[in-house]
């Protein structure tokens, strides 16, 4: 039966269940006479009925209690009250490996940071002969400090697990260790000797740490099927896609561990977790030294490139759009190729118009060649210049002059991106260059480029809108709509011009331009045009999930929509940036902050990321990081919006109210400046100031920006008023309300019963 809380067990009184398993039932639990706070596992009936159980259960948990390991959770004793058999252990308290797993997999770094530490616990318990039999990532707890923790150790294979126990993970079997031809682990990452119930020893936890490896590093579990039959029949049988083609932006060293450890037979596999802890340890100094994970020696499965934006050599400036555009889509079309890892655009372009050395533009963007070119327009001709250039000696690995007309620009792109593959692949990976590899190049090309439109004038009006949107004004993005629609009204199968229109009205709607009710309908619209004539269009799942997110709050939609982005292009910047907003919205703060790494990796000088990151550190209170982050991102976009107010919250909470002050008079966007002027004034005892400025936000945003209204009572603690705001700005559907879950600022709502409601009718309760 069930403990209830204050029940005691001996000398402990219970707190709070924790859960329950195959182990028995967890409970948080207080030892008075130490002063502390523990886990306690109550053992199940069918082990301690059983004397011969019972006694193999101690001299397993006698052994595992041995294990000393900052990694592992102590075992501290085994206890016995009132006929009740338990365990008393660390309390951990985090969140699970399980939880953190992103779509398209973690950054490199953080991977590195997880699997290090679990090859180094399984390396001190092999020492001891301990197995553990089944490692998988529900098994593991990462600390609110970051710290990794390995539970149940040793114990897994001593009685039946509840099948139930995660709906969300693959039923678990096990049994004793001394009943032969039994199976003991959990399917998705059991080796194959344990799924045919054979000899389980040390190996058969590196093949599971392999698959949680995999799993860390793609976001998807190595082998998959629709039944346990099916997951068995794919380990036995199958091999699963190589890490180095599902992400180009993993070194090669760590696709190479992952595929050693997932080798069908023990023999073939690494032979010991030490010799898995020591790659990983010589991945993790090489990405410390600054040696690039795709460029270099160990790493030759993976060529990178950044495309810098192409000169505009025409006789008008205002023909900059077109060569502007060129190089985009091209650097979009690569960057879907397998194989390669391309600088995303806002680091490319950063360097546009600036005196910067190719060996410069190389080590910022961490890639090993450069694509460069210029463009002259005159009328109905076009030519186009490029190179290919290395990086590490400066050398042309191969150009191109193009003569020709609009009408044949699409065969122009399409050659250009042929011959760059290609080359990197012959150059850089030593690939083939016959007809069939060139033949495979072409249908790679093609696939990349699907989307695009026929028509050489829609193209030309397609690449002014982006153009225009990118520069993020109102009026720029109302002209880039009807650029746009005039190009779909030429070729209305251009399935990626309806995807950015689609993005262009719901931009408006979230900004207040058009009304929020009626942006959002046209966005969906356009959007699903665009995916009715391209089902695979990466660009159409992202801008569905952007709808999805901030308009109709369909947070499991959002996330189905950005999980298929991602599967369709892991190292999209844009998709891995809004997936880690949701992420943060949600309050996953550790997916949100992993998400946004991963993105700075492609992407290392884009300001958007470093304010999506900042945004995530600080909820997660991580305010000196989040201190350093605003200020990269100030220092990258000096005028963008939102940075000069989230530092200055920032430093009021690192106690520097004065600074925080300074800062908040420079947030450029007024609703948002005087919301945090009136929270740092309250921070510092600035009564009159703070109710002034919340005046004015009052008189000039009522009604389009209720919820910082919301905010500033909440900090302020005024419940009653804030609660109306909410309710008001859940009238108006104000996009900012998806926000409300992981804003720190609202923690004083948390314990009135009307917080709970209001999550629940936007669908964010747990």
């Amino acid at each position: 039966m069930p403990l209830t809380p204050a029940t005691r067990l001996g000398p402990y009184e219970i707190v709070s269940p924790l859960g329950a398993g195959g182990m028995g039932e967890v409970y948080r639990a207080r030892d008075p006479r130490l002063k502390r706070e523990i886990a306690i596992k109550v053992l199940p009936a069918d082990v301690t009925s059983s004397p011969d159980r019972l006694a193999r259960f101690e001299r397993e948990a006698t052994t595992v209690a041995g294990l000393n390991h900052p990694n592992i959770v102590v075992l501290h004793s085994i206890e016995e009250h009132g006929g009740t058999r338990f365990l008393t252990m660390e309390l951990v308290e985090g969140r699970s490996l399980a939880a953190l797993v992103t779509p398209g997999g973690l950054p490199l770094a953080q991977v590195l940071d997880f699997a290090i530490p679990l090859a180094d616990a399984l390396v001190a318990a092999h020492e001891k002969g301990v197995v553990h039999r089944d490692l998988k990532p529900a098994n593991v707890m990462v600390t609110r400090e970051g710290r990794v923790k390995v539970l149940d150790f040793g114990l897994a294979k001593l009685t039946r697990m509840d099948s139930d126990l995660d709906a969300t993970q693959a039923a678990t079997l096990a049994a004793p260790i001394s009943d032969a031809g039994q199976v003991v682990g959990t399917v998705p990452y059991m080796a194959p000797e344990q799924l045919r119930g054979e000899t389980v020893d040390a190996r058969s936890d590196l093949f599971s740490l392999g698959a949680v490896i995999y799993e860390l590093a793609s976001g998807k579990r190595p082998f998959a099927g629709q039944s346990h039959a099916d997951i068995s029949s794919a380990i036995l049988r199958d091999t699963p896609p190589s890490l180095a083609s599902l992400r180009t932006d993993l070194p090669g060293e760590l696709a190479h561990i992952v595929d050693r450890c997932l080798e069908k037979h023990p023999r073939e596999r690494i032979q010991t977790a030490l010799d898995v802890l020591n790659e990983l340890r010589s991945v993790r100094r090489r990405l410390e030294r600054g040696v690039s994970p795709a460029s270099g020696p160990a790493s030759d499965k993976v060529a990178s490139i950044a495309v810098l934006p192409f000169v505009n050599r025409s006789a008008s400036a205002d023909d900059e759009y077109f060569s502007d555009g060129l190089a985009d889509e091209l650097l979009n079309v690569l960057a879907k190729i397998r194989g390669l890892r391309v600088a995303a655009r806002t680091s490319a372009f950063h360097f546009k118009g600036k005196d910067t050395t190719i060996a410069e533009i190389g080590q910022a963007l961490n890639v090993a060649t450069v694509l460069e070119g210029s463009v002259r327009k005159a009328g109905q001709r076009v030519r186009i210049s490029v190179q290919l250039v290395k990086v590490a000696d400066g050398y042309h690995l191969w150009s191109e002059t193009y003569d020709r007309t609009l009408e044949d620009i699409f065969a122009v792109q399409d050659d250009i991106a042929q011959s760059v593959v290609k080359e990197l692949r012959a150059t850089l990976l030593g690939g083939d260059v016959g007809s069939d590899a060139s033949g495979e190049v072409r249908a790679e090309v093609a696939k990349a480029a699907r989307g695009r439109g026929t028509d050489p004038e829609a193209h030309r009006l397609f690449l002014l809108a982006k153009y225009l949107i990118a520069r993020s004004t109102r009026e720029d993005t109302a002209k880039a709509i009807g650029y746009l629609r005039q190009a779909l009204a030429v070729d209305a199968g251009f399935a990626l011009a309806w995807a950015e229109l689609g993005g262009a009205y719901a931009i408006e709607a979230n900004n207040s331009w058009a009304p929020v009710a009626e942006g959002y309908a046209r966005a969906r619209e356009a959007v699903a045009r665009s995916l009715a004539l391209e089902p695979e269009l990466a660009e159409g799942h992202a801008r569905l999930g952007w709808i999805r997110m901030f308009h109709d709050w369909d947070w499991r939609g959002a996330e189905a929509s950005y999980a298929r982005a991602l599967e369709l292009e892991p190292g999209n910047v844009m998709v891995l940036r809004m997936a880690g907003v949701l992420a943060d919205n949600q309050g996953r703060l550790e997916e949100a902050i992993g998400l946004n790494r991963r993105a700075l990796e492609q992407d290392p000088l884009s300001a958007a990321t470093y304010h999506n990151l900042g945004m995530a550190l600080y909820a997660a209170d991580h305010f000196a990081e989040a201190d350093e982050v605003y200020r990269k991102a100030l220092e990258l976009a000096p005028q963008a919006v939102d940075n000069h107010a989230l530092l200055a919250l920032t430093v009021l909470a690192l106690g520097r109210g004065e600074e925080a002050l300074a800062e908040a008079q420079r947030e450029p966007l007024e609703p948002l400046r005087l919301s945090v002027l009136a929270i740092v004034h309250h921070a510092m005892g600035h009564g009159a100031e703070s109710d002034a400025v919340l005046r004015e936000l009052i008189e000039k945003f009522a009604e389009r920006d209720g919820y910082h209204v919301a905010e500033v009572h909440a900090v302020r603690g005024e419940a009653d008023a804030a609660f109306e705001w909410l309710e008001r700005a859940y009238a108006h559907r104000q996009p900012w309300l998806t926000e409300l879950k992981g804003n720190p600022h609202f923690r004083s709502l948390h314990g009135d019963q009307r917080w709970g409601a209001f999550l629940k009718k936007m669908g964010l309760a747990d």
